[in-house]
């Protein structure tokens, strides 16, 4: 993974020490080396840059003036031989302020911090997922019963209303089958009839005309039959 990088430094004895470090990490790619800040900003208003290397007290423009201004700054690496801007160059969220005369080793510890920056923000950022449901909420009885999913073993469709029977009980509410349908998953719970919605976690047994959910047999319309089979066959040991 390649970063592009730039020198910016009005002292050429600098910019070449800079040089010679950056030859010797095969991921740094120098693009171009500015003696002052204005040939900076133009660099970096025409070409992309990934990392600065960037000195302070130039004349005219310092490279603090520059960091400020600049609307989307690259990674920067303050290099100076002044110790009193350190404060300066955190406030602007450079990556590392190192002092002059530059040792190989830490400008070692530098770039690898760069790198690692680098490969973070290339990772793409993971869509937000869905909350898993796990339960439902049924007015029931004037009250908010709360039903876990796993607890349920089939709805029945009553006209206006359904019957949610689960392992503990039974719940009539004022709801319609189609609605209910819609809200439950369908990964786990399937219409096998236009009268009732099983859950298929708890069906025991079944072939094509019925299944059998805690005790309780449920009919298989010819409809929903090849669905109904479908799922099964996922799930189905063979030779």
């Amino acid at each position: 993974m390649e970063i592009k990088c730039i020198i910016v430094d009005d002292e050429a004895l600098a910019r070449e020490g800079l040089k010679k470090y950056i030859k010797t990490f095969d991921f740094l790619s120098l693009i171009a080396t500015c003696h002052n800040v204005a040939s900076a900003r133009e660099t970096l208003e025409t070409t992309p840059v990934d990392l600065m290397f960037l000195d302070i007290n130039m004349p005219k423009i310092s490279g603090l003036h520059l960091l400020e201004t600049l609307s989307d700054p690259p990674m920067t690496i303050l290099v100076t031989a002044y110790p009193d801007y350190a404060l300066d160059g955190f406030r602007l969220n450079v990556l590392d302020y190192l002092l002059k005369p530059l040792s190989l080793q830490r400008f070692t510890q530098s770039v690898l911090k760069a790198q690692d920056y680098f490969r973070a923000r290339q990772q793409p950022i993971a869509a937000p997922q869905a909350p898993v449901t796990d339960y439902i909420f049924v007015k029931h009885k004037q009250v908010y019963e709360k039903v876990m999913l796993s607890d349920v073993l089939f709805v029945e469709s009553m006209q206006n209303y359904v019957l949610i029977q689960t392992i503990h009980t039974k719940i009539i509410a004022y709801l319609t089958f189609k609605n209910v349908e819609q809200q439950l998953p369908a990964d786990s719970f399937l219409r096998i009839h236009k009268s009732y919605i099983v859950n298929l976690q708890q069906v025991s047994k079944l072939d094509s005309n019925m299944v059998q959910v805690g005790g309780h047999t449920l009919p298989v319309s010819r409809s929903q039959r090849e669905l109904l089979m479908q799922v099964v066959n996922k799930r189905l040991l063979s030779k």
